[in-house]
């Protein structure tokens, strides 16, 4: 083999072991998870708005899903509904349930209103009024 070959095998071998090592990537949110005793976590946060590029707040939400077409709604202590997601969820075909993660804007948007500070209980299930429902208070 003459040089020109060696160079550009060796080069070649390094390329290669540079894709497929793996990197250590750095988590840029926290790690949150959703247990059976505890079916939602909440959590405020900021998300950058897609127009203008500020920083505006927002409220993470990950709940557990059990039964088909699960809506989470949101209420406030007065107990009107201040907001509703704009879809249903249901577990996966293969598995008994799934975790959905959902971000609530608190910002005056297309399509959400601004929320004011203040406390807030959501509720996950399938009927609103259903006894079966998960639910955990917030305040903003």
């Amino acid at each position: 083999m003459n040089k020109l070959e060696i160079i550009i095998a060796s080069l070649t071998a390094l390329v290669v072991l540079y894709i497929i090592i793996p990197k250590d990537k750095k988590d840029l949110e926290p790690e949150v998870t959703v247990e059976e005793n505890l079916p939602i976590v909440a959590w405020l946060d900021t998300q950058e708005h897609p127009w203008d590029g500020t920083m505006r707040d927002v409220v993470r939400i990950k709940y557990l899903v059990e039964r088909e077409n699960t809506i989470l709604w949101v209420r406030d202590m007065a107990g009107r509904i201040v907001h509703v997601t704009p879809f249903k969820v249901s577990p996966y075909k293969h598995k008994p349930n799934r975790i959905h993660e959902y971000v609530w804007r608190l910002y005056e948007s297309k399509r959400s209103e601004y929320v004011p500070p203040g406390d807030y209980e959501i509720i996950v299930g399938t009927n609103i009024n259903n006894t079966n429902n998960y639910w955990i208070p917030i305040t903003i």
